[in-house]
């Protein structure tokens, strides 16, 4: 739907939807919709007026999760971990330990600096991050670096 849509987002897409929907015979179930709330789940996200957060479910997901066992059960977690990155402050860094696994002729060896690679990952993920809306009447700074292993950036306001 976001190709049909995507050149109206933004725009008019609120008041028109029903005639671009019609058009290329897209339909929505009236019992999936939701009008006039104050906060949504959107996607695994948690969506409010000023605020997203993580869904609880998901972040439930992260604290059961067991030590993993294979690179079949690092890439499901560093999938769905890289799903929620913009809520992680150094995703990158945090993830290169493990990723390092997932190399061509990298052996399974599930070793102390991988188990704590990982337990910090999902420590990171299940601190009930939220991202909020700034004030943008303050003035901001934006602080980028870069390294072998990582890139990172933050915006900082006054």
């Amino acid at each position: 739907m976001n190709n049909v849509l995507f050149d109206y987002l933004d725009d008019f897409v609120v008041i028109y939807r029903d005639d671009i929907l019609r058009k290329y015979t897209l339909y929505v179930k009236m019992e999936k919709c939701e009008f006039a709330q104050q906060e949504i789940k959107l996607l695994g996200h948690i969506v409010s007026k000023n605020q997203v957060q993580i869904d609880p479910k998901k972040v439930q997901a992260f604290v059961d999760w067991q030590a993993l066992r294979n690179v079949k059960d690092l890439r499901l977690f560093l999938g769905l971990a890289n799903y929620y990155r913009k809520f992680i402050v150094g995703y990158s860094k945090r993830a290169a330990t493990l990723t390092d696994l997932l190399k061509k002729d990298a052996k399974w060896i599930w070793i102390v600096r991988y188990k704590e690679a990982f337990k910090n990952l999902k420590e990171a993920i299940t601190s009930e991050p939220i991202l909020k809306l700034p004030d943008f009447e303050l003035p901001f700074e934006v602080h980028t670096n870069v390294s072998d292993k990582a890139i990172g950036g933050v915006t900082l306001i006054s």
